[in-house]
């Protein structure tokens, strides 16, 4: 991998010794020439880096969206600034980070440009076989009795209806939701929401209901929604620790098959419902929960639309091409597994290459400093899709959401399920940091 041109340059000031720097004193900052954040091949990228503590020494790394270092050293800010430049000559996200101090005391800048980011592509294919491989696992699925339970929540305070949910899944599980109704006449439409990584206790998701929507929110690991949130706590630290692992070297036992089964078997309940108009269903989630919302949709067509926030899951060998994996990167944290067999079981769980299989409307959001779901695995996804698509690129945010998450988001989910959304729409975003909302 090589760059096209770097050139590093602290501006020249009349220097004096610097003090102790802490994180409460100081203030960092990185923007660029680039004021949408975005550029061409080959373009030269200034970016000019910012600091209260006028004449201190910061650290830098010059990489490919955090995974391929470019460029790296110690610079000496004059007056409080210092220039960094530097240019890609293939499609991805240059980014710059600077350092100003050691340990707990460090203060961190991030910001990067997207080069092209249309042309970014998934660096694997969709295997051959991936349809039948999802098959064989629906069909295991139709051979549980759904067994819905549902149980109205009574001291509930918003003003639409709560239930508690479970369906049987595969593997003698059960999946726990909640289920929110919203006041008036039905049918309403429905969304799944599909949350990120963790283990919790999940929200409700009322902004949907507020939207108008039916929402069915999945608890992804089969646990009750009702237990002390020590229970919760105890349990992530030990039975489900390092669940993104369980069962890497096999397919057929990785972790997500049962989850991504279990949201299809959420979507029979949704089907299952008077209240629900089943000409308009979408799926929705954020990191984790944006790249199964793209694997669900890429698997049932009862799918009419979908949004994923920051998501997940995406382009599982980016690394091979010295651009980031997506979370959870697997083949980083593979361990002693045979790295052919992990390669194998990613390959039916890539929601980039899962994307090409998704022809209805899809909204999805990359943070171009997001060091959780690099946005290149984001674009690689977003490129996919075969429908009418919105991607809002958000320069400055990390793994968060952007702003209008709860209110814009559901309204433009409703658009698409009413056949309002067509073609390819680009939306400069700004970071919303409401990650609760996810």
């Amino acid at each position: 991998m090589r760059v096209s041109r770097l050139v590093l340059t602290a501006l020249m000031f009349f220097a004096f010794a610097p003090g102790l720097i802490t994180a409460a004193e100081t203030e960092l900052t990185i923007s660029s020439d680039k004021l949408d954040a975005t550029c061409s091949i080959g373009d030269t990228v200034t970016f000019t880096v910012v600091c209260s503590e006028k004449d201190a020494a910061v650290d830098y790394v010059l990489s490919i969206d955090g995974e391929t270092e470019l460029a790296k050293g110690r610079l000496e800010l004059k007056r409080g600034r210092a220039i960094v430049r530097g240019a890609l000559d293939q499609p991805g996200f240059l980014r710059l980070q600077v350092t100003l101090g050691q340990g707990e005391q460090a203060v961190r800048a991030y910001w990067g440009v997207a080069v092209e980011p249309m042309a970014i592509r998934s660096a694997a294919v969709l295997p051959e076989d991936f349809g039948r491989f999802w098959a064989q696992g629906k069909a295991e699925l139709l051979r549980v009795a759904p067994d819905f339970r549902i149980e109205e929540v009574r001291d509930d305070e918003h003003s639409s209806t709560l239930y508690r949910v479970s369906v049987a899944n595969i593997e003698g599980s059960r999946m726990f939701c909640w289920y929110r109704v919203p006041q008036g006449e039905g049918p309403f439409p429905a969304v799944l929401s599909i949350p990120g990584a963790g283990v919790r206790r999940e929200g409700t998701r009322e902004y949907y209901a507020e939207a108008g929507f039916a929402v069915l929110t999945m608890a992804v690991h089969g646990i009750g929604q009702d237990h002390p949130l020590e229970y919760y706590n105890t349990i992530r630290r030990g039975a489900l620790y390092g669940y993104p692992y369980f069962g890497i070297d096999d397919p057929y036992r990785y972790y997500y098959r049962r989850m991504v089964l279990g949201a299809i078997r959420c979507i029979d309940f949704l089907y299952s419902r008077d209240e629900v108009d089943t000409t308009r269903v979408a799926v929705a989630g954020s990191s984790q929960g944006g790249g199964m919302s793209l694997l669900v949709a890429s698997l049932d067509e009862r799918i009419k639309a979908l949004t994923a926030n920051v998501p997940a899951l995406c382009d599982h060998a980016g690394s091979l091409q010295g651009r980031p994996s997506g979370w959870p990167r697997l083949l980083r944290n593979a361990g002693n597994h045979e790295r052919r067999r992990v390669m194998r079981t990613m390959a039916y769980f890539d929601a980039a290459t899962a994307a090409s299989r998704i022809k209805v409307p899809a909204r999805v959001s990359a943070g171009f400093i997001d060091r959780t779901c690099a946005p290149s695995t984001v674009m690689a996804a977003f490129n996919n899709l075969q429908g009418p698509r919105t991607i809002e690129m958000v320069p400055g945010m990390g793994h968060d959401t952007p702003g209008g998450y709860g209110t814009e988001w559901p309204r433009w989910l409703m658009d698409a399920l009413n056949g309002k959304v067509e073609g390819q729409n680009i939306i400069q975003g700004v970071p919303g940091w409401d990650w609760q909302q996810r």
